[in-house]
């Protein structure tokens, strides 16, 4: 029987930083027992103090991890520590700048730039929970719209455009169209204003997690705005179409990069394509980056005779 891998998951609130943790975690499970108990990052605000004495505040847990992993800044600091105190492998799942040396093992995505090396696995984008869908896709196209953030703008008037292009360049017509958090409340308003048989507008504060996950599986294409990383990548891994919906850059960085390298990997296409070509190239095989990385993981695990 196959010894149980415990395993400590630090985690930010922040939803894309721990669909990437849980990602891991449950592709990691799937191949071998598990135990996941997952505690808040906010609970541990002096975790440096504790990764500086090598000592871990006790009561919380009777159990000591084999594994402890986190996403997100607010983890940093708790997954070194906790992993420390308990001799355990930690696992950042993004780029700790100046910090990887830290680490056992970082999973960076490519657009970071890092070279891959001993204690760095490069990742194709950033990792998530969505398997591949299988079986019929019979969904409507889903169509998710960001926001402007730090590293992108937001011409509200080019997106509406683009939008129109798209449902009114449609028949027969079977569109679900949402928001984020980051989506501003004018441009969530004109959202609605395309509802009518056969598009229907759904807000993310009302979409369920798990809706969203079936919604996905379940959609033959899906379009996303160039900023939103997370969803593009999430479709990716669904193995849905990817069509990009464009918005401006505020500068030239790895984030506002990314769209064109997607494209010149004929990993998604642009409206412009698809308007040429009245639809969207069939998607190449879905991502799963969460599976590859939890073997690797694994390995790791059982040279340090913890695994399986």
């Amino acid at each position: 029987m196959k010894p149980t891998t415990l395993v400590w998951r630090f985690c930010d609130g922040k939803p894309g930083h721990d669909r990437q943790s849980a990602g891991l975690v449950a592709a990691l499970a799937a191949h071998q027992p598990t135990t996941v108990l997952t505690l808040p990052a906010a609970d541990y605000p002096h975790a440096w103090r504790h990764w500086c004495r090598g000592r871990w505040p006790g009561g919380a847990v009777a159990q000591r991890p084999h594994l402890v992993l986190g996403a997100g800044r607010a983890c940093v600091w708790p997954v070194l520590a906790a992993a420390r105190a308990h001799a355990a492998i930690s696992l950042y799942l993004m780029n700790p700048p100046g910090l990887r040396c830290l680490f056992d093992l970082c999973l960076i995505p490519r657009h970071d730039g890092v070279a891959a090396g001993p204690r760095v696995v490069v990742t194709e984008g950033v990792l998530n929970d969505l398997p591949a869908g299988e079986g019929p896709r019979v969904g409507p196209t889903l169509v998710l719209i960001g926001g402007p953030s730090r590293h992108h703008a937001w011409d509200e008037a080019d997106l509406l455009r683009q939008l129109a292009s798209l449902v009114y360049g449609t028949t027969p017509r079977h569109f679900v169209i949402s928001d984020s958090r980051r989506t501003p409340a004018s441009t969530t308003a004109a959202l609605r204003n395309f509802a009518q048989p056969g598009v229907v507008f759904l807000s993310h504060a009302t979409m369920t997690s798990e809706a969203f996950r079936t919604a996905l599986l379940n959609a033959p294409s899906t379009w996303v705005t160039a900023d939103s990383v997370s969803m593009l990548y999430e479709a990716l891994s669904a193995g849905c179409a990817v069509g990009l919906l464009a918005v401006p850059a505020r500068r030239v960085d790895r984030i506002t990069g990314l769209a064109a390298m997607l494209l010149a990997d004929r990993r998604v296409s642009s409206l412009t394509q698809w308007l040429a070509e009245g639809r969207l190239p069939p998607p190449a095989a879905p991502l799963a980056e969460a599976q590859r990385c939890s073997r690797l993981v694994a390995a790791r695990l059982l040279a340090a005779g913890h695994g399986t």
